[in-house]
């Protein structure tokens, strides 16, 4: 199915590729139109070359790895030099250095996340300034999701993006209700008015291959209609045994321009991931620690059942940016997107660990969950003057239909393994029935936001405000029971930041965010939602004579009406007395040295602390699982210019993760860890070679651990070679 797959993308692809070809990069432009040789101007006038001008926009193509413009946090084409809040952006360009094939991958090198650098593939899990990140956005609307939960999580292939903006801090004023850590915005690939296309094949460890198709240009001789199709298939097995898995891309898009103040642009997304559970927990004695006998788990050991487990998830979204101006000052936009996602999942894990730490017990698993989620955002944006005051005015509605189902059955009993002699792993398993979850929960928002970003002088003030109702129902199909909750809340954002000539330009904000907690306390009142707070201070620096941003920022992040254990003995609840603390410093370089050499540089220091909490609760004081104190990472790209290896580049990184807990007591911690990746590319006219190896030098860690139970290997060594076509 794999290679009859791919034997039709390609065929497309080369039906694609026009007579006589430019030999141009895959998203150059089109260059402009030789001038005629002596003579052919008779009447001694130059001919008329078009020059298009390509300045960059928060939606468009990053030149080089140095990105200007950004839009997550104000939802307008904004400066990053005049935002007062911290962006992170990643472009095309770099995804391309690095080989990057997934959303992990991609975020490795930013300051404030950390990314988990196991090998399980269901699934993109990060923590933004120490907190989970779940929710994502695309083009500006939100993809599916449920607060805490990564399993059922909607996936975006790198290979469709264009951009990834990363914004650090609360952002429920342009938003609405998420995680206070910060958003990860999404930006895809849009028909181009030129043609362009690209062909991508793909080949590397663990049988990994696949390859990609990228065209687009206009339909009509007027540019006023464009097309970008995006499609792709590959396969890859996995460094833990049996496991292996294929997805299936298909992106298209049109966009519409009837007139010069008006677009539309219809686009749509399919996405299959058929493939295996590839979570693998084990452990900590084991892994991080030997066992009493001085034993560790081999990275490939597989203590689920081939057989039994599968990941099958198929999501797709039909979405439309619409955009029309209205006149010179004011424009209005709507964003609208349907998404639907199936997941069908099964799998054994383990759950406890025998005395003698050889066997543990796994528990068989079967899971079916459904999204169906609408979301629109309308926007108007304006530009006016108070007297030397300039406003860029935005005003704005949002709406979000989420409807979730989820099935779950479990059996913790007769499934169990020895690590050491796993004779019974392919031992039949009865996939349990659906008798421990059976729900359906059906949440609506409302959001009313307004924004004001003021300009005086060198003097920037940014100063918004939202008001969110947030309306949900649980139905219970076992219990029989259903929930209803109704929320509202206001979050507000203000920020003040100075533009000095040198390119310094120093900054403070303060933002809130909300999120929701479905059911009720240990007194049988409905949860409030949780509330968030962030103070940061910080300074941009945008050199005058080189391509370069710096970001140095101190945060102060608080999150209140965290759940915590009942102080009463006899209820088994939860009171909403909770805080969770986290603060630190980070550090970001993203520069272009010289025309040749590219630096990426990062630098985190968090410190999260449960710093309120009943008497119950045995966590206050202690930092959360799997939560690094210390993050760094450094890239550089060196591209040769001149002599016969002209076009061949290099690059090397280094990615150093701290120590974390592997238990919510702090009893236990799981050690550092240094990886490095490289990379060799090579440009000649028509063809892109890339060849990649992430954890170059196949070092065994542990990633992190959830609990003494739920231990993860890092990835192993992971090559992989990508040659590109280009017309």
């Amino acid at each position: 199915m794999q290679k009859k797959t791919i034997a039709v993308l390609v065929g497309m692809a080369v039906n694609m590729v026009p007579a006589g070809a430019a030999d141009a990069g895959a998203d150059a432009a089109p260059a402009a139109p030789a001038a005629p040789a002596s003579g052919a101007a008779a009447n001694g006038v130059l001919p008329t070359i078009a020059v298009k001008d390509r300045k960059e926009t928060a939606t468009g193509p990053v030149q080089g790895f140095v990105a200007y413009q950004g839009a997550s946090a104000t939802k307008t084409d904004t400066p990053l030099h005049e935002t007062p809040q911290s962006v992170s952006v990643i472009g095309r360009d770099q995804l391309d250095a690095r080989n990057v094939t997934n959303l992990n991958d991609a975020l490795h090198y930013t300051a404030g996340v950390t990314t988990y650098y196991s090998n399980d593939t269901r699934n993109d899990a990060f923590n933004i300034r120490g907190f989970s990140s779940d929710f994502f956005y695309l083009d500006g609307t939100r993809m599916p999701a449920v607060a805490g939960r990564a399993l059922d999580q909607w996936r975006v292939d790198p290979y469709q993006l264009e951009r990834i903006e990363v914004l650090k801090g609360p952002a429920s004023v342009m938003y609405g209700l998420g995680e206070p850590g910060g958003v990860v915005s999404m930006v895809s690939k849009m028909p181009t008015d030129y043609q362009r296309g690209q062909v991508d094949l793909l080949a590397g460890s663990y049988n990994h291959y696949g390859v990609g198709v990228d065209t687009s240009g206009p339909v009509d001789a007027d540019g006023r209609v464009l097309y970008r199709f995006i499609a792709q298939e590959t396969y890859s097995q996995n460094q833990v045994d049996s496991v292996h898995g294929t997805r299936t891309l298909v992106a298209p898009s049109v966009t519409i321009r009837p007139n010069a103040d008006t677009s539309l642009t219809l686009m749509a997304s399919y996405l299959r991931d058929d493939t295996m559970d590839s979570n693998n927990f084990l452990p900590y004695y084991g892994t991080v620690a030997p066992t009493k006998f001085g034993q560790r788990i081999p990275t490939s050991l597989a203590t689920s059942n081939p057989n039994y487990e599968n990941y099958d998830k198929t999501q797709y979204s039909f979405a439309y940016l619409f955009e029309h101006h209205l006149g010179t000052d004011w424009t209005f936009k709507q964003n609208f997107r349907y998404s639907h996602l199936d997941l069908n999942n099964q799998a054994l894990f383990g759950y406890s660990l025998s005395a003698d730490q050889q066997t543990i017990q796994r528990a068989a698993m079967n899971l079916q969950s459904s999204f169906n989620v609408v979301d629109i955002d309308n926007q108007l944006l304006g530009k006016v003057r108070t007297g030397p005051v300039e406003h860029s005015l935005l005003f704005g509605f949002n709406y979000t239909n989420q409807n979730f189902m989820d099935n779950e059955g479990y059996t913790y009993r007769g499934y169990a393994l020895n690590l050491y002699n796993p004779t019974t792993l392919n031992d039949p398993v009865i996939a349990p029935s659906f008798n421990d979850t059976q729900m359906r929960q059906v949440q609506r928002q409302f959001g009313l936001y307004v924004q004001d970003q003021m300009k005086y002088k060198r003097w920037v003030l940014v100063l918004s405000g939202r008001e969110d109702w947030v309306s949900s129902r649980t139905d219970d199909n076992l219990g029989g029971t259903s929930t209803s909750q109704r929320n509202s809340a206001f979050s507000g954002r203000a920020g003040l930041m100075y533009l000095f000539d040198s390119g310094f330009a120093p900054y403070v904000s303060y933002s809130t965010s909300f999120q929701p907690v479905i059911g009720n306390d240990a007194y049988g009142n409905p949860y409030t939602p949780l509330r968030s707070k962030q103070v940061e201070v910080g300074v941009k620096y945008q050199p005058t004579f080189m391509n370069a941003t710096l970001t140095a920022a101190l945060f102060d992040l608080r999150q209140n009406n965290a759940l915590t254990a009942s102080p009463d003995p006899a209820s088994t609840g939860n009171v909403q007395t909770g805080q969770i603390r986290s603060r630190g410093l980070e550090l970001e370089a993203t520069a272009e040295l010289t025309d040749n050499l590219k630096l990426l540089a990062a630098y985190t220091l968090q410190d999260v602390k449960i710093t309120q909490g009943s008497s119950a609760d045995p966590t206050v004081g202690k930092t959360p699982t799997a939560t690094p104190r210390n993050v760094a990472s450094l890239w550089l790209d060196y591209t040769l210019s001149g002599g016969p290896l002209r076009g061949m580049g290099f690059g090397a990184g280094v990615q150093y993760m701290g120590s974390s807990y592997a238990t919510s007591d702090n009893s236990l911690s799981v050690g550092s860890f240094t990886v490095a990746d490289a990379a060799v590319h090579y440009d000649i006219p028509h063809w892109r070679f890339v060849l990649s190896a992430n954890n170059l030098f196949d070092r065994t860690y542990v990633a992190r651990c959830g609990n003494t139970t739920r231990c993860q290997y890092g990835q192993r060594r992971n090559v992989l070679l990508t040659a590109r076509y280009s017309w």
